[in-house]
């Protein structure tokens, strides 16, 4: 084989390349693939508390993006009843997901006992500054 030969067999191979790859390309952005992330966003949901009925539980679970069994299994629940299940309890009811489920309701309950924490120190200044107030009128 002479290199003019060479070359041309080169140069159909390498449009044969380009080629298929401009197919790829282009089914990829007709038909793109499929993504394995969700997005969360947690300013969508109201957050649950241990008060929370269970159709709050429901849209909850729905708003962090759980399998639709995970959330027909745990939307029944009251968020007290939600909040008192252990992981391995979890992970047995959800299966894969269990574990994240248990990561979520952690958040929660911690975002819960930061806002607990917060008015507490909001109630122990307002008596502390009126402890204050009466002791300058003696």
């Amino acid at each position: 084989m002479n290199k003019s030969s060479r070359d041309k067999d080169n140069r159909n191979q390498q449009k044969e390349v380009n080629g298929e790859l401009l197919k790829r390309i282009t089914d990829n952005k007709a038909h793109p693939p499929a993504q394995n992330f969700r997005e969360e966003c947690s300013t969508t949901s109201v957050p649950i508390t241990f008060d929370s009925q269970p159709f709050e539980v429901h849209a909850w679970l729905n708003a962090k993006g759980f399998s639709r069994p995970v959330v027909e299994c745990l939307g029944i629940l009251n968020g007290a009843q939600l909040f008192s299940l252990s992981k391995d309890e979890l992970k047995a009811v959800c299966g894969d997901e269990g574990s994240r489920v248990f990561s979520q309701i952690t958040v929660q309950k911690a975002q819960i006992e930061r806002g607990r924490g917060d008015t507490e120190l909001q109630e122990i200044m307002r008596r502390r500054q009126q402890e204050v107030e009466g002791s300058t009128w003696e």
